[in-house]
């Protein structure tokens, strides 16, 4: 007696679909070269940065730059039709490249006002 296995048809699981139109963030002729921060505006991290391997000197998955932390733009590009921003966080001692929905304008802090958190060269 010999007994042949059932066969089996492959089932799909999932289907990935690419459609541009259903991002989370604008892009778009309109969003490309919109800036909402220019260099020396203090800003205040919205998410929690970790180095993924491209940054020197730390190891991967330590924290760079956390939820509130306040840093300066240094400089503002756009690539892609999204506006990117680098930013230096002092106290931390990271320059990280951050998106404008990641971070907002730093009010005063600690008794401070926004324009001491811009060193003086």
């Amino acid at each position: 007696m010999i007994h042949q296995a059932p066969r089996l048809s492959p089932v799909t699981i999932a289907r990935v679909v690419h459609d541009p139109r259903r991002r989370s963030h604008g892009r778009g002729p309109d969003i490309a070269g919109k800036r909402e921060f220019k260099p020396g505006d203090a800003v205040r991290s919205l998410t929690r940065v970790t180095n993924d391997g491209i940054y020197p000197h730390r190891d991967i998955g330590e924290t760079l730059v956390n939820e509130g932390d306040i840093g300066v733009v240094r400089e503002s590009w756009s690539f892609l039709g999204e506006a990117y921003y680098t930013v230096e966080f002092f106290a931390q001692a990271a320059v990280v490249i951050m998106r404008g929905h990641e971070m907002a304008r730093a009010r005063a802090a600690r008794g401070y006002p926004a324009s001491t958190l811009t060193p003086i060269f």
